[in-house]
């Protein structure tokens, strides 16, 4: 059995729901084709979950058996989340299998962003009223484009930082008067880690990432920094060219 494939596409409809039988991981499924052709087969890895929004993304599995079209056996849940997985959609990749197991791209240590409330603080200079996305407000040592002005409901992204003022990426919906303390928060954590398959080195230019240094079987990390900017880090796993992607397929972006 080869340790990987070419085919980031395999066919995936219908849903899926995973429970123990005994001592087997058993995945049964609905509306699935499991063993047909272009569908799973033996070898083959399934991808459990939505990714990129919408839904959770639960982690990998290796198939080792497939018994129909709608029920098939997997390895190990080592590569999940959870276990508690019950109709949710699936993939279907030939990605390397040993990345499955590898502790490094468990999706057990993926974590959401959380916004954390920042020690700095600004004085209003002036009022501001609702609907306007200026603030008057000299920016306090440290505060970055992209953290948040907590303002009532408000978690509104700075997008500007003057001499004098914040600019906000929308209006505010609550007003601010002259001498108001202003709190700002931070997007934290969020840490995602992913194997890809890449056909082209500039496939993913367009939506404005181009680090990718082969095509190939690829680990992209995405992740928040300390100071809350978003960092992206590749590892070529196995560069090769003809990798099939497509709509079957976990695509690259996603958010962490």
């Amino acid at each position: 059995m080869a340790l990987w494939g070419n085919n980031d596409n395999v066919g995936s409809g219908g849903t899926v729901s995973l429970s123990l039988v005994g001592s087997n991981w058993i995945v049964t499924g609905s509306g699935t084709t499991f063993g047909q052709v272009g569908a799973a087969k033996t070898g083959d890895v399934i991808r459990f979950g939505i990714r990129g929004g919408g839904g959770t993304y639960y982690g990998d599995a290796v198939i080792v058996g497939i018994a129909s079209t709608t029920q098939l056996t997997i390895d190990s849940t080592a590569g999940l989340s959870t276990t508690g997985i019950s109709g949710t959609s699936f993939y279907i990749s030939e990605l390397p299998k040993y990345t499955v197991l590898d502790s490094t791209f468990s999706n057990a240590n993926d974590s959401a962003q959380s916004i954390s409330t920042l020690v700095i603080t600004g004085t209003a200079t002036t009022n501001a009223g609702v609907g306007t996305n200026i603030l008057p407000v000299v920016p306090p040592s440290g505060l970055l484009v992209g953290d948040l002005v907590a303002n009532g409901s408000d978690n509104i992204a700075i997008s500007v930082l003057g001499t004098s003022t914040i600019s906000l990426a929308s209006t505010i919906s609550v007003g601010i008067n002259t001498g108001d303390i202003l709190t700002f928060r931070r997007y934290v954590d969020g840490y995602d880690r992913q194997v890809y398959g890449i056909s082209t080195s500039s496939e993913y230019v367009a939506i404005g990432y181009s680090g990718y240094a082969h095509s190939g079987w690829v680990g992209v990390t995405t992740y928040v920094d300390c100071q809350g900017n978003y960092r992206v880090k590749t590892e070529t796993l196995v560069a090769m060219s003809g990798i099939t992607t497509g709509s079957d397929g976990i695509s690259y972006p996603t958010s962490v």
